[in-house]
């Protein structure tokens, strides 16, 4: 196998990631935590030089960072997510046609509303001061509450009981207010509604991982929804304004294994597909997820976890297979050895922690499915890059995710290229492991790709 030629870049990490603030309109509509910065973006559509001819692809769209790039550089592009709270932010983020005018008369409408539908079940306003016209009255229901299927979903403590009230207000009267309107000015005001949720009204942050913070008697939740919808609005304008409104970008729901969706003639692929990290990627939007209708119950949760490639022991499944994939890798078999001898030796016997192992082959042998996928939809001489970020497992056995890949993307067929150092992260300390102590420093990598044929 041709090693990749490893090219150092700076390494200060809080500069790296951070989204600059030029950056903010659009990106900042909602993110997840550990999306990549439009910055990182810019510079490999420089590097591979795309042309406003070409058509670049996200695979693992996420909340369209790469997407939103290629239409500010006026490249047509393509994404996909299995994850449906990706799928709908980046649609909602690509979609930059709406009447702005249109939006701003139906926000008026659902604030007038909800603040009155808020003070037939007591809920009186805070500091929101909108001026509002009490045209009609409504009849008292029952109240606003979770399904119990939606509440078993819930994790414990991330809403309290009347900032939620107030939210599942206002997501009825989104509901109710866009019937006659588009579906897109409904799917806009839901990725406000999920900016409140995530940024505010919840009681929990990311550090990075998801973790519950101090409960909120209340929330102003409509002032927020307000206030984010007008920003919203107003960079909507500037973007028709600067003449990039028509640049063409699709979403798919669309599982990365199979790519059935996505069409061809993909010149040039910028993507971050997860890490074998053991982060469970559906709890962080399990609140959004939730009160926008994503997910309902275990069914529907367990659906989007099997569209998604493995990463973590949540989302394994007995009849998985992919693992059987990278069966004749020996690199990887190795590392899963490693991982399943550690556990012994620390005598871990928890459930997820006897699944590591098969986490780590899963994930590789969906990504070699992937690879498999995208290769007859890319145009010869397409340029990929994959930022992934190697692992130190809490067994603290070291996956070189970055090289791993390189090996098997030259199975199926592609050329690697390089691999550029992007940053160093400082590993999470581990409990119970002698190492515990010892700092550890984790690369994470841009792997480069190239489509010869």
């Amino acid at each position: 196998m041709q090693q990749p030629i490893i090219k150092p870049t700076v390494t200060r990490n809080g500069a790296i990631n951070s989204v600059q603030k030029a950056d903010l309109p659009i990106h900042g509509w909602y993110r997840f935590v550990l999306s990549y910065p439009p910055h990182l973006v810019r510079q490999y559509i420089d590097a591979f030089g795309v042309k406003a001819t070409d058509l670049i692809c996200d695979p693992f769209c996420g909340t369209g960072t790469t997407l939103v790039e290629a239409k500010r550089s006026v490249i047509a592009s393509v994404g996909c997510d299995a994850h449906p709270m990706a799928a709908l932010v980046s649609r909602v983020k690509t979609n930059w046609t709406l009447d702005g005018c249109e939006i701003r008369s139906t926000v008026r409408r659902i604030l007038r509303c909800a603040e009155e539908k808020s003070g037939e079940h007591g809920l009186g306003a805070l500091s929101f001061e909108a001026k509002l016209f009490h045209d009609r009255k409504r009849s008292s229901t029952n109240g606003f509450h979770l399904t119990e299927d939606e509440e078993k979903l819930l994790p414990t403590g991330f809403l309290s009981q009347r900032p939620l009230q107030r939210l599942l207000i206002l997501r009825d009267e989104i509901d109710e207010q866009t019937q006659e309107s588009s579906p897109e000015i409904q799917e806009f005001l839901l990725v406000a509604l999920a900016h409140v949720i995530a940024n505010g009204a919840g009681n929990f942050a990311f550090g990075p991982e998801i973790y519950r913070t101090k409960p909120k008697p209340d929330y102003d939740v409509l002032g927020h929804f307000a206030r984010q919808t007008d920003l919203m609005i107003s960079e909507l304008a500037a973007v028709q304004e600067s003449g990039l409104a028509n640049v063409p970008s699709k979403v798919f729901s669309d599982d990365a294994r199979q790519l059935s969706k996505v069409p061809g003639d993909i010149s040039a692929v910028i993507t971050s597909p997860p890490y074998p990290n053991e982060k469970d990627y559906t709890r962080t939007t399990r609140v959004e997820s939730i009160l926008l209708g994503l997910v309902t119950d275990r069914a529907s949760l367990r659906g989007v976890k099997e569209s998604l490639l493995r990463s973590n022991t949540r989302n394994v499944f007995v009849t998985d297979s992919d693992l059987m994939h990278v069966k004749e890798f020996s690199s990887i078999q190795r590392i899963c050895e490693q991982i399943e001898a550690r556990r012994i030796e620390l005598k871990k016997t928890s459930g997820f922690e006897k699944l590591y192992y098969k986490v780590v082959a899963h994930y590789f042998g969906g990504m070699r499915l992937h690879f498999r996928a995208l290769k007859p939809k890319l145009r010869k001489a397409a340029k990929l890059a994959y930022v992934v970020g190697d692992q130190m497992s809490f067994l603290m056995v070291n996956i070189p995710t970055a090289r791993l890949l390189a090996e098997i993307a030259e199975a199926e067929g592609y050329k690697v290229s390089g691999c550029d150092l992007w940053r160093e992260r400082v590993g999470t300390k581990v409990r119970n492991c002698p190492e515990k102590r010892k700092i550890i420093r984790v690369r994470e990598e841009v792997l480069l790709l190239e489509n010869p044929s």
